[in-house]
């Protein structure tokens, strides 16, 4: 009768599980996970800044695991280019000239004697140059004003770079220092209160300390004293200080852990997001400790379920979400200012803690894991985003509509127009759809999340713009370089710089910065026409249309509208301009575009808006949806 009764209640808890979950647990191969994080990291971040540093470190662990030869190659030829000068590296830390911490751990686990010279002079050159605090800590090389300054990051890269260069060229003199450092550290920055990690000292004033335990602060922390406690030498005489010190700190961070085993971005609110750099960077160190029988085997289902909560925030192909941008004592450093930091989709910190992470757990034997909900559930919430694609086209979008403007590699092919893609729901579509692509399934088929039938070619598409001459446009061509300046949840912002233009008499480049939020329709243009002489233009921005359009012109309020069904399969799309009514000049027709004209100088900036609405998303139904809208909106913008 027990045996009966507990069977019965063990099938009730998993038939409850399964209808709170609402789905069936697919079980995600680490090795597959780590290998689509890296190759989106490789593709989003720039290996000479530091978060590329930690993206090679993250690799270079992934890649001594059995089967990874291919990554094992791929790391080594990137930390070459650093000793060769081909990577010419930023940043606060010497050791980042030899690629950092990876470059020395690989040499010393592999004996790669390739890489042994670049980590030899580097490690000299940091014993003999980098900046010190007065406690005689190796710190930011740009600290010029207050030698005080000192922040957690640097445990992470003085410390696990002078202990591997220790190991891998036999000095004593470089794995002393790699524990003074930390230990050191961790004394100045401990928060007394809950045992986590203060960020930062002097950066906000003399002396101060910043009074937050930052998520990815303390991530920096976890990683460097895991390091020094799995591979500082057990002859060493502070050994057990080190592991003392790492136990008693993740103790303290796991007591922080939120019911998906992940921590927030400041650690101690609740109610700030939860972040996933600093939750992967602790994560990697719990494994750590756990794999070394340095902490109570109690906390492994703890580790085992950040890594099925982590799975929530990672997506199929590599992406990662609730990652916050660079945050160095925001403000005055409070809680408040770091819990209000944003993060961004796919920021550059995201890709190194996950890969670190989750082939922390696969070298544990964990080969699998079930997500808490399913693969990247809380990374496709609704936001904005802005991507570079397929080595020619700058896309970006939010939580309603998708634009893309294309660059020199199909330079004689498309013009310099503004790209179309409806989207009916809220969620990113954007790598989702580029991923289809790549795979063969066209994103020209509604597959219910909308799609791209907007065929504009060398016209000027959704807001393109041209020099006006007697009454002809005269358009650039394709942009022929952009940089993305914001790439946050709640706003986008980039430029894209057009320097071949054909203009009669006259020799124009174009800076064009383009800003999107949330929750609406439009993107903001700010455009310079950069030229030798300051000259009165007349520029045209135009609106593509294809055979059917209603157009709706205001003069008064400086907009242009239009709305037309381009195809039955796909129904009704508007689109708009809107300007400065005191720029306007007129309305004109020319091959298929309208244009709204407004007189600007060069050197001098203006600014625009434009952008697109489609009949199958929820915002409009028909024209007098759309004419409401741009007139309502109009009023705000000028």
């Amino acid at each position: 009768m027990f045996l009966r009764k507990t069977l019965a209640l063990l099938c009730l808890i998993f038939l409850v599980t399964g209808i709170i979950s609402g789905q069936d647990i697919k079980q995600i191969s680490t090795n597959d996970l780590v290998r689509s994080v890296i190759k989106k990291g490789l593709e989003d971040t720039n290996l000479d800044h530091y978060t590329g540093i930690v993206l090679l470190n993250a690799m270079t662990e992934f890649s001594l695991l059995e089967g990874n030869e291919d990554i094992l190659t791929e790391t080594i030829k990137n930390y070459r280019e650093f000793g060769t000068g081909e990577i010419k590296p930023k940043g606060n830390f010497i050791c980042y000239e030899a690629g950092g911490p990876g470059a020395a751990f690989l040499a010393w686990k592999t004996g790669a004697n390739e890489l042994k010279e670049q980590i030899a002079v580097t490690a000299a050159k940091m014993m003999k140059e980098q900046v010190r605090s007065p406690e005689g800590l190796m710190t930011s090389k740009h600290v010029t004003d207050d030698t005080h300054k000192v922040f957690i990051d640097m445990a992470y890269a003085v410390s696990a770079y002078l202990l591997y260069a220790g190991l891998a060229l036999d000095n004593q003199e470089y794995i002393d220092f790699a524990v003074f450092e930390t230990v050191e550290l961790f004394k100045i920055l401990k928060d007394k209160r809950t045992g986590l990690l203060h960020q930062s000292r002097g950066f906000n004033g003399h002396g101060n300390f910043s009074n937050d335990n930052w998520s990815r602060g303390n991530g920096w922390g976890a990683m460097a004293i895991s390091n020094l406690a799995r591979d500082l030498p057990d002859s060493h005489p502070r050994k057990n200080e080190v592991v003392n010190l790492a136990r008693q700190f993740f103790t303290d961070l796991i007591q922080y852990q939120n019911k998906e085993g992940l921590w927030h971005q400041e650690i101690t609110d609740p109610n700030s997001y939860v972040e996933t750099s600093g939750s992967g960077s602790i994560l990697y160190g719990m494994g750590i400790m756990l794999e070394k029988a340095y902490l109570d085997k109690k906390y492994m289902n703890d580790f085992k379920r950040g890594l099925q909560g982590y799975l929530d925030y990672i997506e199929k192909n590599g992406s990662i979400g609730n990652t916050c941008i660079g945050c160095l004592c925001p403000g005055n450093g409070t809680k408040s200012e770091y819990a209000k930091h944003p993060w961004a989709y796919n920021d550059p910190h995201a890709f190194g803690p996950a890969i670190m992470t989750f082939a922390q757990a696969e070298k544990m034997g964990i080969k699998e894991v079930s997500p808490l909900k399913e693969l990247g559930y809380y990374a496709s919430t609704p936001r904005t985003y802005v991507r570079f694609a397929r080595g020619k086209e700058i896309a970006w979008e939010n939580d309603r509509i998708a634009f893309r403007a294309y660059g020199p590699a199909v330079q004689h092919q498309i013009g310099n127009g503004i790209d179309v893609w409806a989207k009916s729901v809220d969620y990113p579509i954007l790598d989702k759809w580029y991923e289809l692509n790549a795979q063969g399934k066209d994103y020209h088929t509604d597959r219910g999340e909308g799609c791209d039938f907007y065929n504009m070619g060398f016209k000027r598409g959704c807001g393109g713009l041209a020099v006006w001459i007697n009454g002809k446009p005269y358009p650039s061509e394709t942009f022929d370089s952009y940089k993305i300046r914001r790439n946050y949840s709640n706003k986008i912002e980039f430029q894209l710089n057009y320097n071949t233009w054909d203009v009669p008499d006259l020799e124009l480049q174009e800076s064009k910065i383009i800003e999107m939020k949330k929750g609406t329709n439009l993107f903001k243009v700010t455009s310079t026409l950069k030229c030798e002489q300051d000259k009165e233009l007349t520029i045209a921005i135009g609106l593509t249309t294809f055979g059917n359009p209603e157009i709706y012109q205001d003069k008064k309020h400086g907009l242009l509208s239009v709305w037309e069904s381009i195809n039955d399969e796909y129904g009704e799309l508007g689109t708009a301009v809107l300007i400065d009514p005191e720029k306007f000049v007129g309305f004109a027709s020319f091959d298929g575009d309208e244009f709204i004209l407004i007189k600007v100088k060069t050197n001098i900036p203006f600014s625009y808006y434009s952008g697109a609405g489609w009949e199958k998303s929820e915002f409009f139904k028909n024209n007098h949806d759309w004419k409401k809208y741009i007139k309502e909106i109009r009023n705000t913008k000028f």
